[in-house]
Formats: C-alpha cells, sequence, structure tokens
C-alpha cells in the first residue's frame, strides 16, 4: 500500500513516466522539449528503493508563524479553529498553554501564538495537527473575538490604575489612557534572543516614552495571559503592564496571490489564499486536471510551508518549503509521508502571476467578517434587576469608596462592542436639571466590568451606527439634536456635553431606557 501511495502522488506531480522506470530519475520540472510524451493512463508502482530518499526525523524547521483562533481543551478534545477559518484542527498543546487554560477553569478560550500547521501522522485522524510552540495570549473570550482580532499591530500592552492601553502600527505608536490619546513616533525597536524587549518612542514636542518587555509572563485584571510584562517610561514616571510579541509584524499579506509552473506537459497553480488556506490545480496536456488543498503558512525571513492534506478528496500528506527569489517560489525537495524526497538536482521554480486570486481557476469563498445592521428597537428599563447586575453596581461604589445610601437605578441592556453580549448601561438617580449620571459596564462573560461613567444624561438614549475603536458610539439627545459620544479605546467621554453632532445617517432608532423613569420603577441597591 505504501508503494502504491507514493508512487500515486509522484504521478499526480509528473503527469509523465515510462513504464518500470523510477519517476524521480526524471525531473517532473526541467522535462526537455525531446523527452518522451505519454498520457497519464497508467502507472506500475515503483519501490522506494528505487527513488531518491532520505529520510529527515526533523522535517520542519523550528521557525514559527503567528495564529490566533479558538482554542478547546477538555480530557476528551484538544482542538482549535482558526480565526475566520470554519475548519477545526487537532491541537498539540505545550505545558504553558494547558497551565493557563487550566487556571482559567473553562474549556474554551481566545488565544494567539506562534506555531506551526502539520499534518497527522495517525491514519484515523483526518484532521491536520497546529502546534503552540510559544503563547502570547490567551484570555476568556468567545469566538465574537475572532471578528476583532487586530492582525496589523506589531505590538499590544494594556495595564490597568488607570486603565489604559496602547499598539504599535506603521513606525507609530498609540497611546490612550484617560482623556489622552497621543501619538508618538517609534524610533527604535531592539528585541534580543532572550526574554526581552525595548522600544523607543517620540512626539512631536520631542517627549519621550520608552516601553520595556520582560518575557516572563503577564496576567491582567480580566484574568488574561500575556507573554510579557510591559512598563512604560513617561515623565519620569513608571507605568506597568501586559504586552504581546513586540517587533513581530505579519508578513503573510505579502506572500497572497497565484503563482504558476508549465512545461510540455503539465501546468502547476498554486493560489495561496487569505487565512493561511491553499489551492492546488494540474492542468495536463491531455486535458485532465487534478485539484488539492491544504495550508500554508510563513517561516523565517523568506521561507513558506505549504501543507497539501487533501486530494481529490481523500487524504495526503504533501510538504514543501518554498523560498522566495524575488515574485518566485522555489522548492529543491518535498516530503510525501513524512519521507524527504530530491528533484535530483532539479528546482521547482513558480511564478507569481498576480496579487488577486482567479475566482474562476479556485472556487474557494473566503468568509468575511459581517458588518454590523441595526433595526430600530425601544429597549425599555426593565423594574426587576438580578444579582449579578446588582452586584456590577455595588462593586463601582466599592472601587470608588462611595456610599450606596438610598441611590437606586434604572438599566438597559445593549451589545456595544459586536461581541455577541449584552453590556449593561446604568442610570443612577443622581439627577440635575442637565440629566442623570450613567455607568457603562462592558459584559466580560456575565460578570460585568466597569467602563464609563458619563454625566448630565438624558434618557433616552440612541445608539450609533458610529464605531470608534470597535464599540458603537452613544448619542445623547439634547433639546432637538443629538450629541454623539465616541469610545477612545479605554472609556466614553466623563459628561454629555460635547459638541460633536451626530450626523442623521448615524441614526439607527435602536434607543435605551424608553421606559419613563420615575422614582416607582426605580431599583434600590442591595
Amino acid at each position: 500500500m505504501l508503494r502504491v501511495i507514493l508512487s500515486i502522488s509522484l504521478f499526480i506531480m509528473t503527469g509523465c513516466a515510462q513504464q518500470h522506470q523510477p519517476i524521480i530519475n526524471n525531473s517532473p520540472y526541467s522535462l526537455s522539449s525531446n523527452a518522451p510524451h505519454i498520457a497519464p493512463t497508467a502507472l506500475v508502482p515503483t519501490t522506494a528503493s528505487k527513488m531518491t530518499k532520505a529520510l529527515d526525523t526533523s522535517i520542519i524547521p523550528k521557525k514559527y508563524a503567528h495564529f490566533s483562533g479558538i482554542v478547546t481543551i477538555t480530557p476528551q478534545q484538544r482542538t482549535i479553529r482558526l480565526c475566520h477559518n470554519a475548519q477545526t484542527f487537532n491541537l498539540q498543546a505545550d505545558k504553558q498553554l494547558l497551565e493557563q487554560i487550566k487556571r482559567l477553569k473553562q474549556a474554551n478560550a481566545y488565544i494567539e501564538f506562534e506555531g506551526q500547521i502539520n499534518q497527522s501522522l495517525n491514519p484515523i485522524h483526518q484532521r491536520a495537527i497546529i502546534t503552540v510552540d510559544q503563547l502570547h495570549f490567551l484570555s476568556k473570550q468567545d469566538n465574537k473575538t475572532c471578528q476583532q482580532a487586530a492582525s496589523s499591530t506589531h505590538f499590544d500592552i494594556a495595564g490597568s490604575e488607570p486603565n489604559w492601553r496602547g499598539y504599535g502600527q506603521d513606525n507609530q505608536f498609540t497611546f490612550i489612557i484617560k482623556d489622552l490619546n497621543s501619538k508618538w513616533a517609534i524610533k527604535k525597536s531592539v528585541m534580543t534572543k532572550g526574554l526581552r524587549a525595548f522600544i523607543e518612542t517620540e512626539n512631536d514636542q520631542g517627549e519621550q516614552l520608552n516601553i520595556a518587555f520582560s518575557g516572563h509572563g503577564c496576567i491582567d485584571n480580566n484574568d488574561s495571559y500575556w507573554q510579557y510584562k510591559s512598563t512604560l517610561y513617561v515623565k519620569n514616571k513608571q507605568i506597568k503592564g501586559c504586552g504581546k510579541y513586540p517587533n513581530q509584524p505579519d508578513e503573510s499579506q505579502g506572500w497572497l496571490g497565484q503563482y504558476r509552473y508549465k512545461n510540455n506537459n503539465v501546468t502547476i497553480e498554486i493560489a495561496l489564499l487569505d487565512h493561511y488556506k491553499a489551492n492546488v490545480k494540474y492542468r495536463y496536456a491531455n486535458g485532465k486536471e487534478l485539484n488539492e488543498s491544504g495550508y500554508w503558512h510563513t517561516y523565517g525571513s523568506s521561507g513558506l510551508k505549504l501543507l497539501l492534506t487533501e486530494h481529490q478528496g481523500n487524504k495526503a500528506n504533501i510538504v514543501f518549503h518554498f523560498r522566495r527569489d524575488g515574485a518566485r517560489l522555489q522548492a529543491n525537495q518535498q516530503w510525501r509521508d513524512n519521507q524527504k524526497y530530491s528533484f535530483n538536482g532539479a528546482t521547482l521554480t513558480l511564478d507569481r502571476m498576480t496579487d488577486e486570486i482567479e475566482t474562476i481557476s479556485f472556487s474557494a469563498e473566503l468568509p468575511r467578517i459581517p458588518i454590523r445592521e441595526f433595526q430600530a428597537a425601544d429597549i425599555p428599563s426593565p423594574a426587576i434587576s438580578t444579582p449579578a447586575i446588582n452586584n456590577a453596581v455595588k462593586r463601582y461604589f466599592t472601587m470608588h469608596k462611595t456610599k450606596t445610601d438610598n441611590t437606586k437605578y434604572w438599566f438597559s441592556e445593549y451589545d456595544l462592542n459586536g461581541n455577541g453580549r449584552k453590556d449593561l448601561l446604568v442610570m443612577l438617580d443622581w439627577c440635575e436639571g442637565e440629566g442623570c449620571v450613567l455607568l457603562v459596564f462592558e459584559n466580560n462573560l456575565n460578570r460585568y466590568k466597569f467602563i464609563s461613567r458619563i454625566t448630565q444624561v438624558k434618557a433616552p438614549l440612541q445608539i450609533s451606527k458610529t464605531q470608534q475603536h470597535l464599540w458603537q458610539s452613544l448619542l445623547i439627545k439634547d433639546k432637538q439634536q443629538w450629541l454623539q459620544l465616541d469610545f477612545d479605546g479605554i472609556s466614553y467621554p466623563s459628561s454629555a456635553d460635547v459638541q460633536q453632532l451626530a450626523s442623521e445617517s448615524s441614526l439607527t432608532q435602536v434607543k435605551l431606557f424608553t421606559t419613563p423613569l420615575t422614582k416607582n420603577n426605580a431599583i434600590s441597591i442591595k
């Protein structure tokens, strides 16, 4: 059986073989014009001993790509679904990941890591395997997090006391803290071979903000794991936080496109699709076509790994390691069933044809992040609260060292950040002529995290189509006009007394607190 599989696999790549002749002796990619041409009808199995092969127990270079997805780890299951990829992979988890999942006390979690895709060696498993080499980030957030994952940032950091966040992108560091959103040019970025990194930045006034990373792991206030502890040095102050993979830009987008090899007998087309998917099509001179599919990812500075797991609907195990030569892909060898085969000194060279995927040749349809749609709705304030909501309000008072006294409140719920969970908006009965105090809480898996305190808010308020930092803006009515409150990455403005007018196109007619707020329907803090 092994001999048959090997022969069929090599036959696919050549489409041309002399009967009783070892295929590998004639390179399938450098056939001369006078080489014998035979229609690919039948093939006599060739023994493995006749082929130029070299068994390699460590065939995959220890260089990895960046992935994100939803991981599931239970006593019966270890799987992962990559973001924007509907397929489920088996997971080979390292000790650190298992420890962090155990600490979260739940089976599912959002993960960002460095690893690679391999074919399963177990013949009963059809799934490819993803190995985790280095854990960058792990949180309790659910499947919706994949829709919000920012893949274009070079590094991310965040902290608390006070809440702040920052990210590096396009040689610029954006620092967001309460009532401040500043831009700093990245002057220098150094990452050592060990577990440390250092980034120097400067703003337009010549002030410096420096960031240090140390690789000992970091747990934030939401129990999320970050690869690094981070420290910001600005204006003679140190601000502590957590960070993930500094100075590691994603270069995968530069590889996307269609590549082609052609000789007198066969045309090979490889499409590197978004989200690590790959399709391969073989077009033979006699009109026959064959299809393979699988996955790809980069490794090192100029390498690409192509893993083909399916041939004509059947399981396959074919691996290429390509290097980039200008706009071309080149390979001198391949692996089949984890055995290495050379091309007898020949080189497989595929020319890049286009940056766009030809949907006529490759019908794979890429999943898209859905655009958020809104339907007009009047969302009232319920007369009865829940223990979780009541506890969130009490924690706010405890956190700010304020007595509840006889304070009462009203509440409405709405998904503000599009993650599928209803966030909490609480209106305190601290009201004056200009309005009341509104508290906003993020629904972090049914434990509400305080986000914002906004004064001078009048009910009802409306949800805007406008979105900032993945959070919908809030619209507050003032006389006959709507004012817009944008989320700045940390919170909403501290007061509804803003000058930004909402455009008519941003109105969703989704209104909160549509029930008249009276003393009779206010809820006591218990």
